[in-house]
């Protein structure tokens, strides 16, 4: 399995943590913030391979700085057409697998195993790869909170891949008493968060193990 520690910093950067649609509103300062956040991360996950070597440092500024350059065109771009930001943030994916892909070896002996590197990709794509989904196509709510859906796909996640089924079914349970008595208006959105947390969670369990 292929070490993919910039991809997730840059996924980490982006997306965790943080509600990737406020992130495209932010100036000066706050964009600013998020910048060196997202420095801060791709770094969490690559420090102890990318800094042993200057070519390794030049992929971590070069990588770094097209981020950060893509951070600030979201922003600029968000005021003229939202639907452009949908590419620069898929552009900003494509390039970090690339140039994960480019210097695979550089990253290799990462205290982080492939496996869990793959593991916590896995978390984000299941927990906040589904809100963003939500966010910007459907329903196309940009500022939805989804707090409880993220915390129940994750949960999810965590006990597919333990395979412990019974867990499972008590997630889902909980996630839509939690619904009855705090959110009260059913939408189809109760429905969708947890089976598409459930088939993502599997189809990372097959791709793990």
């Amino acid at each position: 399995m292929l070490p993919l520690n910039i991809l997730l910093g840059h996924v980490v950067a982006d997306h965790a943590f943080t509600n990737n649609a406020k992130i495209r509103t932010y100036s000066n300062g706050k964009l600013l913030g998020h910048i060196v956040w997202s420095i801060l991360a791709i770094l969490a996950f690559t420090f102890d391979t990318l800094l042993k070597s200057f070519v390794g440092i030049l992929v971590l500024v070069g990588f770094s700085s097209v981020h950060a350059v893509l951070d600030v065109l979201r922003v600029k771009w968000y005021k003229k057409n939202k639907r452009v930001v949908d590419l620069v943030e898929l552009v900003g994916i494509a390039v970090a697998l690339v140039v994960n892909l480019l210097f695979v070896g550089s990253l290799g002996n990462s205290y982080l195993s492939p496996e869990f590197v793959m593991y916590l990709m896995g978390m984000s794509v299941v927990s906040v790869g589904i809100t963003y989904v939500f966010r910007n196509y459907y329903p196309a709510k940009e500022f939805l909170p989804d707090v409880d859906g993220i915390s129940e796909r994750l949960a999810i996640f965590v006990f597919v891949l333990a395979s412990k089924p019974l867990l499972v079914v008590a997630s889902i349970a909980i996630g839509l008493l939690y619904r009855l008595i705090f959110v009260k208006k059913v939408n189809h959105t109760w429905w969708i968060s947890p089976a598409s947390g459930l088939v993502l969670s599997f189809v990372w369990k097959w791709i793990i193990y």
